[in-house]
């Protein structure tokens, strides 16, 4: 009974390790192919749009920036965190496509790279533990059968 247990962990710790292993590479997939082909523009932070979660307020940036086209664009910034993350008037780097500025991004580590490296860490942890967990029943196994 106990060993079920055990492959029941190993087995699920695996399917989560692939499956953080898939969605970090969807989202790494998503950043590079937004930042082919882009404009780069300093922005201003100019205010921040508060989201209620519950109890908790999270706050997205919002940034104003200008076009190579001198279009004035404010967008939200893509991370939002319960504190501010920058003081009203910071310039911070953007990227965005020509057809589209209004889908602009925050072009920080932070902001597009945060999600893939979490994703991966706990991916990886996942196989590793699972593969942890099945090498140390076949052990015991092997123990139990002498």
């Amino acid at each position: 009974m106990t060993f079920r247990i055990l492959d029941l962990a190993a087995r699920l710790l695996l399917a989560l390790g692939v499956g953080c292993l898939l969605l970090a590479a969807f989202l790494s997939w998503r950043t590079l192919t937004f930042s082919s082909d882009v404009f780069r523009a300093t922005g201003e932070v100019v205010s921040y749009r508060e989201i209620k979660d519950g109890e908790a307020t999270r706050f997205r940036p919002r940034v104003r920036f200008k076009t190579a086209t001198g279009e004035i664009m404010t967008v939200d910034g893509q991370f939002s965190t319960t504190a501010r993350r920058f003081p009203i008037g910071t310039k911070i780097p953007m990227l965005y496509r020509a057809q589209r500025p209004h889908e602009a991004r925050v072009a920080l580590f932070i902001d597009n790279w945060l999600g893939p490296a979490i994703a991966t860490l706990v991916g990886l942890t996942g196989i590793a533990g699972g593969l942890l967990v099945r090498r140390s029943m076949r052990r015991e196994l092997a123990k139990t059968a002498k």
